[in-house]
């Protein structure tokens, strides 16, 4: 699909990530029973695979050969899958991504040096999860980090020689690095997650808190880029309608010059037989009212009414999918926080300190972010400090938990109304830039998947609510406990209360 479909960086992406989480179930996948084994295979190859059967299956995504092609085919000929010239594309993905001027990408050979990054980037999601993992920490994230110093520099460069002021000027590079280097340390805590690095409540707690962290850096990254697309676009459309405003005025001076030759050459011929009249006034009839064809012209109405590309609203859904996903990683620090309030989950066992420490254990864990510029990395201390509610009150702690899944029941609702089921309409019909089929290749959640998250979502609320009926909220009477489960989704457990 990618190499059939694949026309833009931001599709193609999309398209290996959704091939990289393939038949990916939950971190444990439970053993089917022996007698609806086979059942389940058979109705999972005749629905086309991707089902709900899949998510209890093993996490192995696509197989070694599927791997091995597309990274035979990712590049060749000099040129993207042999079709697209790479550093035009990564250019047109800057330009989407981060409204980066076209004069910035064509007076610096910055495209040429975003080229090797970005298809390790790619290459990067045709591994297995394992290698994954390790080519981010050894290859990836090292080499965003000599980029975020590079773009700085290409941003000071391009403001320096246009007279920009810093303040006023965004840093276009940078931000684009910066967003994809934050998009990479993301994506390699919620790996660790899926492996099942995270076992226990503690050492999940930690990987959720830094990886709401990078969430919300993504969020506000990309929410002051999109705010700088629409100054950019308002200022393109009022450029549009200054410029039809102008050719407007040139088409009236061009016909009223043309109508006082006219006038000129009727008065000359003035006095003349009326044949010649009538002759003149057929060629007056004959003569255009108009130099310029008005179907080059565009109307300010036209120009005002700018719309949402396809690809606008694919960026749209991302933006989305991360808002979801912040509001669960919040949502269960939270719900930790408040069972460990209510004495419902052991401390950690003192033997895991027996040889180190936790702030060690956290620095292991998130070393590989440690050298990175932008986002700045965190430390142990802005952990215990950011995961400490004990100041909260019990109910506010449930009630601020509880807040957090709605709102992302909320997203979930949104999303599964914007992609429909792919046999509920006609393809040749819907709108691209307001709805998508759940089939389409080019959007990155399917709703298989917010089904999923969905599910998260109301189990866990469920359970803050039998939480919050407990006595005083915050006192265990020594007959309950709780268990992960993530058995819904691979990223997400499911804290049961028994």
């Amino acid at each position: 699909n990618p190499i059939l479909y694949g026309n833009t960086l931001g599709r193609i992406t999309r398209m290996f990530e959704s091939n990289s989480l393939r038949g990916c179930g939950g971190v444990v996948p439970p053993k089917l029973p022996t007698s609806n084994k086979k059942t389940k295979e058979l109705k999972s190859k005749k629905e086309g695979g991707g089902g709900m059967d899949e998510m209890t299956e093993t996490p192995v995504g696509m197989n070694i050969l599927s791997r091995s092609l597309v990274v035979l085919n990712l590049y060749f000929d000099n040129k993207l899958f042999g079709q697209y010239d790479f550093s035009e594309m990564i250019g047109q993905h800057m330009r989407q991504q981060c409204a980066v001027p076209e004069l910035l990408l064509t007076s610096t050979d910055w495209l040429s040096r975003m080229a090797k990054p970005m298809y390790d980037t790619l290459k990067s999601l045709c591994l297995n999860r394992h290698r994954e993992r390790g080519f981010t920490e050894s290859i990836l994230l090292p080499a965003f980090q000599l980029l975020q110093y590079e773009a700085a520099n290409v941003d000071e460069k391009f403001r320096r020689e246009h007279g920009l002021d810093a303040k006023t000027t965004a840093s276009y590079a940078s931000n684009y690095v910066i967003v994809n280097t934050i998009r990479l340390m993301e994506r390699h805590v919620g790996i660790g997650i899926e492996l099942g690095l995270y076992p226990n409540w503690y050492d999940l707690s930690t990987a959720l808190w830094y990886r709401d962290f990078l969430l919300s850096a993504l969020i506000n990254v990309k929410g002051s880029v999109e705010r700088e697309r629409v100054q950019r676009r308002e200022i393109d459309l009022r450029i549009r309608e200054e410029e039809a405003e102008e050719e407007e005025k040139k088409v009236k001076q061009a016909q009223l010059l043309l109508l006082q030759q006219q006038q000129q050459q009727q008065s000359k011929k003035k006095g003349k037989t009326k044949k010649g009249k009538n002759k003149s006034k057929q060629q007056q009839q004959q003569q255009p009212t108009s130099p310029i064809p008005s179907s080059t012209l565009a109307s300010p109405t036209e120009a005002s009414s700018v719309k949402l590309s396809a690809e606008d609203f694919e960026d749209r859904l991302d933006y989305t999918s991360l808002l979801l996903h912040r509001n669960l990683c919040r949502g269960l620090v939270r719900y930790i926080a408040a069972l460990r309030q209510a004495k419902l989950l052991l401390d950690p066992p003192a033997s895991i300190t027996m040889f180190t420490t936790h702030q060690k254990r956290f620095e292991k864990r998130f070393e590989a972010f440690s050298t990175l510029p932008q986002p700045p990395s965190l430390s142990y201390e802005d952990y215990i400090r950011g995961s400490d509610f004990s100041a909260v009150q019990s109910q506010d702690l449930l009630s601020s938990a509880s807040d957090c899944f709605r709102s992302g029941k909320g997203v979930v609702d949104w999303l599964l109304d914007v992609i429909v089921p792919a046999e509920s309409c006609d393809e040749y019909t819907i709108d691209l830039a307001e709805k998508r089929k759940d089939d389409d290749l080019y959007i990155g959640i399917r709703r298989e998947e917010i089904m999923a998250l969905a599910k998260v979502c109301v189990s866990n609320s469920l359970f803050l609510h039998k939480l919050a009926s407990m006595t005083g909220g915050a006192k265990n009477s020594g007959k309950s406990s709780v268990s992960l489960d993530f058995k819904a989704h691979k990223l997400y457990c499911t804290l049961s209360i028994t």
